[in-house]
């Protein structure tokens, strides 16, 4: 019987002690909104998988570094993300974003070239903050989710006519290669309520993305076997600014 009433006690004390733990820190913030802009600093296209882009239009040589329009340094991504408050310590939420280089020219023929790069993600965020009494918190994370990487390219005459187009009577080319990716981005960061209806938060990490050798597709349906495996790793930056809910 003693024994069972220290049981007992010892019960009520531990209850007792996780419920304080939880009333001193409850959480204001139960869930928040808003758009999210990242900065990949250090991203470019891989010079040995597409290569041939300087054969199918000069100006689309990735080799020049004074093409700045699709091999620059960086890449906005621009999306939305939503995350909760499940513990005082831990929320998790969701992210979508998508970016792009593009890039057009022209040649003496009168030729019209363009080529677009689109780098898309979405995924779950797990986070853990301090979760101090003031409206700023430390916070560590990561995203885990998939994501695509697509190239649209083209070439066709100027000033085509909506009939040749359709008909394909004009020399034309045309392509889109596409491929799924794994996507984790683990950060560091800190999280600002400016005030009880809204807030900012801004991070740090690294993107950890790669399409797999043998992965592309062309029009997302023929498999391209022996296309090159091509990295997109790359250090970003992100800000979201938010709407308490």
């Amino acid at each position: 019987m003693k024994r069972g009433v220290n049981i007992f006690i010892l019960t009520l004390l531990v209850l007792g002690s996780l419920q304080a733990q939880f009333a001193e820190g409850q959480p204001v913030l139960r869930g928040a909104i808003g758009p999210a802009f990242s900065y990949l600093v250090s991203l470019e296209l891989d010079e040995t998988a597409f290569a041939a882009l300087g054969t199918f239009a000069a100006d689309f040589d990735l080799n020049d570094k004074d093409n700045a329009g699709i091999n620059s340094s960086s890449m906005l991504i621009t999306g939305f993300e939503g995350f909760g408050e499940i513990t005082p310590h831990w929320t998790i939420g969701m992210y979508a974003g998508q970016g792009e280089y593009f890039s057009s020219a022209n040649d003496a023929a009168n030729v019209d070239y363009m080529v677009n790069f689109v780098l898309s993600q979405v995924g779950v965020t797990a986070e853990y903050n301090t979760h101090s009494r003031s409206r700023l918190k430390l916070l560590a994370g990561s995203l885990f989710g998939i994501g695509q990487v697509s190239l649209v390219a083209s070439s066709s005459p100027a000033n085509e006519k909506w009939t040749d187009i359709v008909a394909g009577t004009n020399p034309r080319q045309a392509f889109e290669l596409s491929a799924w990716t794994p996507v984790i981005q683990p950060y560091l960061g800190v999280r600002f309520d400016i005030s009880r209806s809204m807030g900012f938060k801004t991070i740090a990490g690294w993107n950890e993305q790669v399409a797999a050798a043998g992965s592309w597709k062309l029009y997302h349906n023929k498999v391209i076997s022996d296309s090159k495996e091509v990295a997109l790793r790359a250090l970003f930056f992100r800000f979201q600014l938010y709407v308490i809910l």
